[in-house]
């Protein structure tokens, strides 16, 4: 006993420290550092005292981590060493920011004097300037008075001479001196004049036409015949514009019918278009074969006389509305060939019966979407056509069909716009379903707790589509642990084996705790054991050690005296003691001796206690045998 104690304490009453070099691996350990060491400082610049720095200290760590005897003191050692290395590094900032403050102050009266004489530099080449304004200013003054007088005179010398009128002293023909010389014979023979005038006027508008006229009416009956054959020609355009028409209303008619992948409705409209057309070309070869045989059963049996007889029987509104729709599908796909990819959307968002409001019109800008590389607007051409359909669904009327839906969603969400996704979500512009849900889920990238704003947004679309297991995993995921879980308990009842898929999923601490609460019954989500092994499939001992110690620390509400953790694992009738001795081999590997001293100590109390009760019960069935005896 004495020998034992001598061993174990130096004369001094110290106890005694074991020594550096124990072994061969010790040896190897110093001499595989020492090289460590020298084959990093031939790598950097030795004058460099950062990089010898960080060498040296990662060195010093090695030693920490290999000689665990020794690793409280050399930590506290390493810790001190950085602390008084941050405070020079600290005191040497100070320094320069103070230096350069120093530098700056030094400098200032230099640069005021600068900057004074750079104002009264300035002020002095504004007053040159105001005085070179004043002299152009009255020289324009100069120039504008001389362009004055210069134009009066112009003026002066363009005006002509005043006419003087000369009087007539020649007699009147016809009248003697006496007669021209008598006011009553005169005033006769002015009225009778008065009155030939107005005959003569009469006669010119009405019975007599200027020579030059007769050219004018030839001209204007040319116009007139031209104008008969183009209306013609353009009757004959009409008819086969209507024919068209009528092709094109039929073809969009099937689509909407039978709607076949790949295809728009502009592809169905231009291809029933160009086999019409070549039909009639086959009819017209066949009329004019048959036009031999006489102009009667050409009449009466050409497949043009019956084609015209069926056009007259259409609907007119049915025509225009037609019409409409296929210059509506003209006008899309210029605005499209021509590269205004924003206007283009708008207007296939806005189109009459929502004829472009298709996915075929999606996959047609998602086509383009591929081949843009210069973004318009900040943003893709298969954006903007999802953003016009969303933004023109209170106008329409109504939501985009489901496929629909969740391939907007799937743009925004490779475009990373979730703050339009999340406005179309508010608004309830989108056809939900589990798939967009399951794509804004999927589209988190984030550990948990999600901070991306992702599964927000579809615990939203979960919790309106009913789906509450979804939606309680997604709250889950943002962190949001204790609102899962009464979530789960009131909307959606788990079972052990969807709390422990839920671990799996999202493993946290808070959600550890709270699946090993109790509740006011007694009763706890899942036992301490089957929350660890779970956790420690994943190799997650990072969340293990704070949990078991974590419990250890806190106590029970019934019994100040009695962990949680021993509470727990009193409860716990799932996990083997086998299990539970691996647990302890892991923390004792893990060097936590003290935690794993308390979990054994809890273990041992267990299997005492299930020891005794099961031999209570078995002293109890004998007993119970005989009285029954």
């Amino acid at each position: 006993m004495s020998q034992t104690s001598s061993r174990a304490s130096t004369p001094g009453g110290y106890p005694k420290i074991p020594p550096i070099i124990t072994n061969e691996s010790d040896r190897v350990f110093l001499l595989d550092l020492n090289d460590y060491i020298e084959d990093e400082i031939r790598k950097v610049n030795s004058e460099e005292a950062e990089q010898r720095y960080i060498i040296y200290r990662n060195a010093f760590n090695k030693i920490i981590e290999y000689v665990t005897a020794y690793k409280p003191l050399l930590t506290a050692i390493k810790k001190e060493y950085e602390f008084t290395i941050d405070s020079i590094r600290k005191g040497q900032r100070e320094a320069d920011y103070l230096n350069g403050k120093l530098k700056a102050m030094a400098s200032e009266p230099s640069t005021i004097r600068n900057y004074k004489k750079r104002a009264d530099e300035l002020e002095e080449r504004i007053s040159i300037i105001e005085k070179d304004n004043d002299k152009l200013q009255q020289q324009l003054q100069d120039l504008r008075s001389k362009r004055q007088r210069r134009e009066e005179l112009e003026r002066e010398v363009a005006e002509p001479p005043k006419r003087e009128l000369k009087k007539d002293r020649r007699l009147i023909p016809g009248l003697s001196l006496e007669e021209a010389t008598d006011l009553n014979l005169l005033y006769k023979n002015l009225d009778i004049l008065d009155r030939q005038l107005k005959d003569l006027n009469i006669s010119f508008r009405t019975r007599y036409v200027p020579k030059s006229q007769k050219v004018d009416f030839k001209n204007k009956l040319d116009t007139k015949v031209n104008t008969r054959d183009q209306l013609l020609r353009q009757g004959l355009i009409y008819r086969a514009k209507r024919y068209r028409l009528k092709i094109a209303v039929e073809a969009a008619q099937a689509y909407n019918r039978f709607k076949p992948p790949h295809q728009t409705v502009g592809d169905a409209v231009t291809f029933a278009i160009a086999q019409a057309t070549g039909l009639q070309v086959q009819e017209k070869d066949a009329a004019g074969q048959e036009q031999n045989q006489g102009e009667g059963e050409k009449r009466d049996g050409s497949p043009s006389a019956v084609a015209t007889t069926s056009f007259e029987d259409d609907d007119p509104n049915k025509e225009k509305e037609a019409e409409m729709m296929l210059e509506y599908i003209e006008k899309f796909n210029e605005l499209f060939e021509d590269g205004k990819y924003e206007e283009a959307a708008i207007h296939a968002a806005n189109s009459p019966k929502g004829i472009l409001r298709t996915s075929a019109t999606l996959a047609k800008f998602r086509a383009e979407n591929e081949d843009v590389k210069v973004r318009l607007s900040h943003r893709s051409p298969l954006l903007a056509f999802c953003d016009a359909i969303m933004a023109s669904v209170g106008a329409v009327g109504c939501k985009p069909a489901g496929e629909l839906s969740t391939e907007c969603v799937e743009c925004a969400l490779n475009e990373n716009r979730l703050d339009l996704l999340s406005h179309w979500i508010s608004q309830d512009r989108l056809m939900l379903s589990r798939q967009i849900g399951d794509l804004i889920s999927g589209h988190c990238g984030c550990k948990v707790p999600c901070k991306c704003g992702c599964q927000a947004l579809a615990q939203n679309v979960y919790t309106k589509l009913h789906l509450h297991h979804q939606a309680i995993i997604c709250l889950l995921k943002q962190g949001r642990v204790h609102a899962g879980i009464e979530y789960a308990k009131h909307k959606s009842p788990f079972t052990k084996e969807m709390y422990v898929e839920v671990l799996r999923m999202c493993p946290s601490l808070q959600l550890m705790h709270a699946l090993v609460a109790a509740d006011d019954q007694g009763s706890r989500p899942l036992p301490v054991g089957v929350v660890i092994l779970t956790v420690l499939e994943n190799n997650s001992f990072d969340l293990v050690l704070p949990f078991i110690q974590e419990l250890q620390n806190r106590t029970a509400d019934d019994d100040p005296n009695t962990s949680l953790f021993h509470d727990a694992v009193l409860d716990d009738m799932e996990t083997s003691t086998d299990e539970w001795d691996s647990l302890v081999k892991i923390l004792q590997d893990q060097g936590y001796e003290e935690t794993a001293t308390n979990v054994l100590s809890t273990i041992t109390v267990m299997s005492a206690m299930k020891t005794v009760l099961y031999k209570s019960l078995a002293d109890d069935r004998p007993d119970s045998a005989a009285t029954q005896g």
